[in-house]
């Protein structure tokens, strides 16, 4: 390299590094508007003068901000998926409930099941002991009779 190319990508090096300080330093300088609420939001700590602050302090609450949504959004997702995942198993188990409760209902209150067999031969029992006369009926007729 000459000497000529040497002092020109030097001149080029600080014009680059001059005017990139020169950016940070204009942002630290230009006044800018925070709403207090979305420094709330973000996160980040509020400045001196908050809610009045440079243009650095908005682009540092704006990170901020986009990395406080993505985190809510995020556990909002999160909370979705676990709140489908209970409400499969739940519904699987009610399913798998009621086909054991329909079965057992079945099974009981068939024609060939206990409790319908117990009904009838109840029922029948219960014709049979009206239609047997006890001794105070006997009387009771007895009285009725004696009576007129």
């Amino acid at each position: 390299m000459s000497w000529y190319q040497k002092m020109l990508v030097l001149v080029f090096g600080v014009i680059v590094i001059v005017i990139t300080g020169c950016s940070a330093w204009m942002d630290g300088i230009t006044p800018a508007f925070i709403d207090p609420i979305a420094i709330e939001y973000s996160g980040e700590k509020s400045t001196i003068f908050t809610p009045y602050t440079s243009l650095w302090d908005l682009r540092r609450i704006d990170r901020g901000l986009d990395y406080s949504y993505f985190n809510n959004q995020k556990d909002i997702a999160r909370s979705l998926e676990d709140d489908q995942i209970r409400y499969k198993y739940l519904k699987e188990a009610m399913q798998i409930n009621m086909l054991s409760a329909e079965e057992l209902k079945s099974t009981l209150f068939s024609p060939e099941g206990g409790v319908m067999s117990l009904l009838l031969a109840g029922s029948g029992i219960g014709i049979g002991a009206l239609a047997i006369s006890k001794p105070s009926d006997k009387r009771r007729i007895v009285e009725l009779t004696n009576g007129k």
